[in-house]
Formats: C-alpha cells, sequence, structure tokens
C-alpha cells in the first residue's frame, strides 16, 4: 500500500486541444484533489508564473506540458523555465502525441523529469494517471515551495 504525503501539490497542466483535454479528464480523475491549473499555452504559463510574485503558495510543485505540432517546443519552454529562479527546480512531465516525435535526450538534458507518449486510446492514457498518481503525488517528495532569502 502506498503512503501519500498527505499535503495538498498544486499541479500546472500546459496543454491545449483535444490531446490536452484528455490530460486533463485523466488527470482530473486520478490527482487525489490536489490543485490542478490548466493553462492552454505557453504565453498564460509565463502571465501566470509572472504574476507569482512572493506568493509562494501558489508555485507549482509538478508542471506538465504537452507539446502540440513540433518537436521543438518544449525545448524553448524548458530553456525558460529552467532559467526562471523561483520555478527552476520544479519536475516536468513532458507528453507528447503522435506525430509529434521529440528528442527525447535533449528533453532531459534540459531538465525534463520524464518523457511521455499519450496512448492512442483514453483507457491507456488514464492507465499512465494511475501511474502518475502513485508515483510524482504518493512516492516522490517534491521540492518544497519557500520564501526566497
Amino acid at each position: 500500500m502506498l503512503l501519500s504525503h498527505q499535503r495538498m501539490l498544486n499541479v500546472w497542466l500546459i496543454a491545449a486541444g483535444h490531446e490536452g483535454e484528455n490530460l486533463e479528464e485523466a488527470l482530473r480523475m486520478h490527482s487525489l484533489g490536489h490543485n490542478l491549473k490548466v493553462l492552454a499555452n505557453d504565453a498564460e504559463f509565463n502571465e501566470l508564473a509572472e504574476g507569482l510574485g512572493g506568493e509562494f503558495t501558489r508555485y507549482p510543485h509538478l508542471l506538465m506540458y504537452l507539446i502540440r505540432d513540433n518537436a521543438h517546443e518544449a525545448d524553448g519552454w524548458l530553456e525558460g523555465l529552467k532559467a526562471m529562479e523561483g520555478l527552476r527546480q520544479v519536475p516536468v512531465i513532458v507528453f507528447y502525441a503522435d506525430p509529434v516525435k521529440p528528442n527525447a535526450r535533449r528533453l532531459y538534458a534540459l531538465g525534463a523529469a520524464s518523457v511521455i507518449r499519450v496512448p492512442m486510446r483514453f483507457e491507456g492514457l488514464v492507465e499512465i494517471m494511475r501511474i502518475i498518481e502513485a508515483y510524482w503525488f504518493n512516492i516522490v517528495l517534491t521540492p518544497e515551495i519557500a520564501s526566497k532569502n
């Protein structure tokens, strides 16, 4: 039996389109009541991240990013994220759907914690979210959100 850390996590999902809707639905089914914020694109993410200021309780503990059209779109986003002082330590799960074929080696080098292909069937996505629930929400110790010293 898995033991929960018994704390509420802030999870941000940057995704749009049909695959994004499926990711959101599957995640909501298995997020154990954590705070889920869904953002449609990089611009929404950047706007929200810039608006965090010193409100560290609103910072994400886990980020999920869906590559939609271009296999390289996550590269620049990850580079920018890892340059942000308050967010660089946040783990990132990168999702992609066919026919996108990302360079996993590059994504890991840029700081991705996981690179996952979105399954063709919704049931497969639900199973992936069960695994994410077990691992990221119950086993892994995510970075604490703390104020700047």
